[in-house]
């Protein structure tokens, strides 16, 4: 994808947003996400009522009399996009269409234009199987082009996925509380323990992007299949009923446990497809997420 087509995709969701919603975008996004921190305004002796907890224990020692940290919410809202450019993110067949990571490049186009939008800060960490590249976070829309530039040069850099690692170096990172989306296809297994650690401080949202055409592989007889993730090659009766069943059981296991791990807990999830149709499923999962 070009960076032109990019900006017209964006452009483009700017205004499916207003004619689906009668909302502008940053409304939308900023009445969907909390993700503001709060610093300590100042510091005041303690009334009844106060939370011990907030008790500013130094200030108290030196005065011999109790007093208590006063909060204010920041301003500034810390966004970041976890962007998955491993080689299962390439499209099934090449050159037919759109793949997995064009999908995933123009909802974290949206969405960092959307909080741009909103006056947000705004970083990128582009992961395989370890972190392979990372845009610092900023504001105002000099910053959007470099994130738009930097999503259409991403290539994937390694032929394995590990999703924990990208949550890994954020939970390590100890950035203050942000809004966390996780953009991947989500064919590791490792993610489930290092989401939960990291929802504890950050508001997180996985969205799962999952191509249809991986599970309905045409009825060819045997051909010689690669691997996305490993490289590998090996010959497959593709008419075999046996073929085909092992196929829909990964795809089945992968949906299985990207619901296993966000389903129950209070991390927001959404599955979108490379139909063409993920930008409105974005705004929907924007309007119900308040």
């Amino acid at each position: 994808m070009e960076l032109q087509e990019l900006i017209q995709t964006v452009q483009k969701f700017e205004l499916l947003c207003q004619r689906l919603t009668q909302q502008k975008l940053a409304g939308l996004f900023n009445s969907s996400f909390k993700g503001r921190g709060w610093s300590i305004d100042h510091i005041r002796k303690y009334e009844v009522g106060d939370n011990i907890k907030d008790i500013e224990w130094n200030v108290t020692a030196r005065f011999r009399e109790t007093f208590v940290k006063t909060f204010t919410q920041e301003k500034e809202r810390l966004v970041w996009l976890l962007v998955d450019v491993s080689r299962s993110m390439l499209p099934a067949a090449p050159g037919q269409g759109r793949g997995k990571y064009e999908v995933a490049l123009e909802i974290s186009a949206a969405l960092a234009f959307s909080a741009i939008e909103s006056q947000d800060q705004v970083g990128v960490v582009f992961f395989s199987d370890k972190v392979e590249h990372v845009v610092p976070a900023a504001r105002g829309k000099v910053h959007f082009w470099r994130i738009a530039k930097e999503l259409v040069a991403a290539r994937p850099a390694s032929r394995a996925t590990s999703v924990a690692a990208a949550l890994q170096f954020l939970i390590n990172s100890h950035a203050k509380s942000s809004v966390v989306f996780l953009v991947s296809d989500f064919v590791s297994e490792d993610y489930a323990t290092a989401s939960q650690v990291l929802a504890q401080q950050h508001e997180l949202v996985a969205i799962r992007v999952a191509e249809e055409r991986e599970a309905q592989v045409p009825k060819l007889g045997w051909v010689q299949l690669r691997d996305a993730e490993t490289g590998r090659t090996r010959w497959q009766n593709t008419s075999a009923a046996g073929f085909h069943q092992r196929l829909e059981q990964h795809h089945e296991q992968v949906a299985g446990r990207f619901e296993e791990a966000y389903g129950p807990t209070a991390v927001r999830s959404l599955t979108v497809g490379t139909a063409g149709k993920h930008l409105e499923e974005l705004i929907g999962f924007l309007q119900h997420a308040k």
